[in-house]
């Protein structure tokens, strides 16, 4: 890195926050973290050696670049507003990464706040798990506007290997969702078809072997293989209230620009039932739970911040 490497912030610490942040600092980056839940930030800043600050405003006035890999829109705003918050932080010219699934909504208003004190907004969710996480393989959809997006560019190549430039302001947000909606069809499609197969007399992990075997084997049949084989154990790493939640985004991204969703309108009518019937907080995997008619699995406590 150069004398003119950015102090790049990074607020949430979560499954998929921790080793995005460590990436930064693997590459050279100065880092300074913000959570929270503060032992979590003190936490990380102990083990890495990043810079751990107490409040929303003070990563922003710390930092010209800050990500943010967050559970929602909501919680965006929740940085953003206030007093403390980032944007009582950040200078005109600061950009913000907001890497989470915001949705177009929520981005937009996010971009107009950002843009009153002179600062940018640079969209870059990510598709992949922990691990790519941790490998530097996660797929990256940046957008934004020409001069922000090229200076965040390098920021986001320092946390994985797979960046893409999806176009300008709200393609980022939009393109996240495109690829949700397809990786929910195919937990749907697995779900439905492992216990197909295991009424029809087969054992649950020769079916499975089987998909991830076949043609059908795109990465989420095989990095979703524990919750769907074992769900009574497996951790819990995309619960079926959050993908409720970027399904209602799916559909209503749909709406504004007139695209017919009958297939993530079955899926979110799905997920609802499963719900519905105790399964919220359960990962996704266990639509087929929900399926056999099993009830309830145990479900384990995640990070507040994603």
């Amino acid at each position: 890195m150069t004398s003119t490497t950015p102090n790049v912030g990074f607020a949430g610490l979560g499954r998929m926050g921790r080793p995005m942040a460590r990436q930064l600092i693997d590459a050279g980056f100065p880092v300074t973290v913000y959570n929270r839940t503060s032992s979590v930030t003190d936490a990380f800043a102990a083990e890495t050696g990043a810079t751990a600050v107490a409040s929303c405003r003070s990563l922003g006035h710390g930092c010209s670049v800050v990500v943010t890999m967050l559970a929602d829109g909501l919680a965006l705003h929740e940085l953003l507003e206030g007093d403390d918050g980032l944007v009582a932080g950040l200078s005109e010219g600061d950009i913000v990464i907001d890497m989470g699934t915001s949705g177009v909504e929520h981005t937009n208003a996010a971009r107009r706040e950002l843009a009153d004190i002179g600062a940018h907004l640079v969209e870059a969710p990510v598709s992949g798990s922990v691990a790519a996480a941790e490998s530097r393989s996660l797929l990256i959809m940046a957008a934004g506007e020409k001069q922000p997006l090229a200076r965040a560019l390098p920021v986001l190549r320092g946390v994985s290997d797979q960046v893409f430039e999806v176009g300008g302001p709200g393609a980022g947000a939009a393109m996240k969702l495109a690829v949700n909606a397809v990786l929910f069809a195919i937990n749907q499609s697995i779900a439905e078809s492992l216990v197909l197969a295991e009424r029809a007399g087969i054992d649950r992990s020769v079916a499975y072997e089987v998909f991830a075997s076949s043609a059908a084997a795109a990465p989420i049949v095989h990095y979703r293989r524990p919750v769907f084989e074992h769900p009574e154990s497996a951790a819990v790493t995309f619960p079926i209230d959050l993908a409720i939640k970027d399904l209602d985004l799916v559909l209503a991204l749909g709406t504004e620009v007139r695209a017919s969703l009958p297939q993530a309108e079955t899926n979110l009518a799905a997920m609802h039932d499963a719900a519905a019937a105790g399964l919220g907080a359960a990962d996704m995997g266990s639509m087929a739970v929900y399926l056999r008619g099993l009830g309830s699995v145990p479900t384990q406590d995640e990070d507040s911040d994603r």
